[in-house]
């Protein structure tokens, strides 16, 4: 009798320590207590759809922001706080929705039957400027912006194929990129569609454009079948420096190589997170603007990916499959990469975070 209630006392204190050492382990992350993290994940039984979650930073509280089946893509939030938008799929048509934070006052901004996404908001959060494709025989995809309440919807593009606007802190200009059958180039143009211009040489090919917190900088990702890589511009496309050079060891002749590529600015400027396929899997790294500091911060045999700072530079979310019994999860670190802790825990899969303010 006394060996088996020291079996069970033993039990017990093994569950209590495990059980403070996560709860630790998430205290010395201390995040904000007040902030959120909002994400996607496929919680419906028997299931292939993706719902929007959102989470207390540290894992707790997870709940669905609301019971519409979302498309494969990150939702994107007003700089206040306050306004989720996001795109749905149903019966062959694109869906452009914005919704409060809290999950109330859903409202339809666009529709496109081959694509309507790519939303961003003003600084201002008074408008978003999106794209689109309406166009059911040709393959042209248009700039379109739109006041929040859904009203005023105005393109502003015309031709060629444009896709991943947003905004110069500024509020009258717009960068995004276009691309036709032999280029790919990144433009600017004033919030009504005029004084379009290409920043970037026409001898190469770029894509994904992301603005600096401050608009003094873009970081941009080259087109390349052998293997994207990051640069970074001043915001009148001067200045072009190259910042990553390495490819993955892992070759198809099937596809393009992977390389390097969604680049995140922090919110002071100072650090971009990317992912790296250097070592053959994705994996995050923090760089400097200038080029130097390169530091990587996962080293997994799986997939880290999809970071995503914290509004106050300290932590990076990110994406992982390291736990083969949990799929795809939510992770958080420093910024530094130490403290890599897993938040979301769901057998299901769980990606492409949002820190909310």
């Amino acid at each position: 009798m006394n060996k088996k209630i020291a079996i069970l006392l033993t039990l017990i204190l093994t569950l209590i320590s495990f059980s403070c050492s996560k709860d630790i382990n998430i205290t010395k992350l201390d995040c904000n207590s007040d902030s959120e993290i909002l994400f996607i994940s496929r919680r419906i039984s028997n299931s292939a759809d993706w719902q929007i979650y959102i989470m207390d930073c540290n894992g707790n509280n997870q709940r669905t922001l609301l019971d519409k089946i979302v498309r494969y893509s990150r939702p994107i939030c007003s700089h206040d706080g306050s306004k989720i938008a996001f795109t749905t799929y149903v019966d062959k048509t694109y869906y452009l929705y914005i919704i409060d934070k809290e999950g109330q006052n859903l409202n339809l901004l666009s529709t496109g039957e081959q694509y309507c996404g790519n939303p961003a908001f003003s600084f201002d959060d008074t408008k978003i400027v999106f794209s689109k494709n309406d166009n059911t025989v040709g393959h042209n995809s248009d700039i379109y912006v739109i006041n929040i309440d859904g009203s005023n919807e105005t393109k502003l593009t015309n031709q060629d194929y444009n896709t991943s606007p947003s905004w110069f802190p500024s509020g009258n200009k717009i960068i995004f990129a276009s691309f036709n059958d032999t280029s790919c180039g990144i433009y600017t143009m004033n919030s009504d569609g005029t004084e379009k211009k290409l920043l970037t040489p026409p001898d190469q090919s770029f894509w994904h454009p992301v603005i600096s917190p401050v608009g003094n900088k873009i970081a941009l990702v080259t087109k390349d079948w052998d293997g994207s890589q990051i640069y970074v511009m001043d915001s009148d496309g001067k200045n072009l420096k190259q910042l990553t050079f390495t490819v993955s060891p892992n070759y198809s002749v099937a596809k393009p190589r992977d390389a390097n590529k969604d680049p995140r600015w922090s919110p002071s400027g100072d650090k971009i997170a990317y992912v790296s396929w250097e070592d053959g899997d994705p994996e995050i790294f923090i760089i400097n603007p200038d080029g130097t500091g390169k530091k990587r911060l996962t080293n997994t045999s799986s997939r880290d990916e999809n970071p995503y700072w914290s509004t106050d530079d300290r932590y990076i979310l990110f994406s992982s499959g390291r736990d083969q019994g949990m799929n795809t999860e939510i992770y958080i670190m420093r910024a530094d990469g130490t403290e890599q802790t897993a938040l979301s825990k769901y057998s299901g899969d769980d990606t492409l975070p949002l820190w909310l303010k």
